[in-house]
């Protein structure tokens, strides 16, 4: 997988939906171009087999942070992701307590504004910030952290690196085989009110990296989402966290 596909794809494949009607549709080709910036960005720090970043997500899955996600596994470093459960995502204090193994050595993170402090990223060597209005242009942080909606944007839309899935996924401790093509992929649309569970990563990526049309929708309620999707298209799954 790379983005050969994607960067080729008409018409929207990621539909954000944030809280308070916070909204983007990126198409295939802006979505590969954002990814391409990310790997100019993270690149200057590193980015490579022996560079990982963790991405704890303490608000569910934002599409900066997907950008950030596929940027790293696709240049062949490592991505560290915390809990995937809503339940976990809103207990700050039991997250905090559950700072994943696998970031035992050099590791840097990347987190939503206002959440900069976490203690799980003391020993980050760098701490890259979005602020998550889907059109925010900076971020208001210090210059201990990096701002990442004004830096990403210095970087050009291509790379002359060569993309593909050669990069590790981990889910606390656990490592996801998120390479290996699903069978099933490409068609209908997948639906995520929360972060994807652990076993639906692999799906979720060989989706999008395929072309097929996706909702990520934070802060918005299970009716709202579902009424969202239904009229976008035929509904083929949903990841995350949903109220039975």
């Amino acid at each position: 997988m790379d983005l050969s596909i994607i960067s080729r794809t008409g018409g929207p494949v990621l539909f954000w939906r944030g809280p308070d009607y916070d909204r983007l549709d990126l198409t295939g080709p802006v979505v590969a171009n954002w990814v391409n910036k990310g790997v100019g960005l993270f690149g200057d720090y590193g980015l490579g087999p022996d560079f990982t970043l963790f991405v704890p997500m303490p608000a569910g899955l934002h599409w900066r942070e997907l950008v950030a996600i596929l940027s790293v596994l696709l240049a062949d470093g490592r991505v560290v992701l915390g809990a995937g459960s809503q339940e976990d995502q809103a207990d700050g204090a039991a997250a905090s307590a559950d700072t994943p193994t696998a970031l035992d050595g050099d590791f840097h993170a990347l987190v939503p504004l206002g959440h900069e402090n976490d203690e799980r990223l003391a020993a980050a060597e760098e701490v890259f910030v979005y602020n998550p209005p889907a059109l925010a242009l900076s971020t208001p942080v210090d210059e201990d952290f990096i701002d990442v909606n004004s830096a990403i944007r210095a970087y050009p839309d291509v790379t002359p690196r060569r993309l593909q899935a050669t990069g590790t996924l981990l889910v606390g401790d656990e490592e996801i085989a998120w390479a290996d093509p699903a069978d099933d992929s490409g068609s209908g649309i997948l639906v995520a009110n929360s972060t994807p569970q652990p076993q639906e990563w692999a799906t979720f990526l060989d989706h999008l990296l395929r072309g097929g049309e996706s909702v990520l929708a934070n802060g918005m309620d299970d009716a709202r989402v579902a009424d969202l999707a239904s009229s976008l298209g035929e509904v083929r799954g949903r990841l995350g966290s949903w109220t039975k």
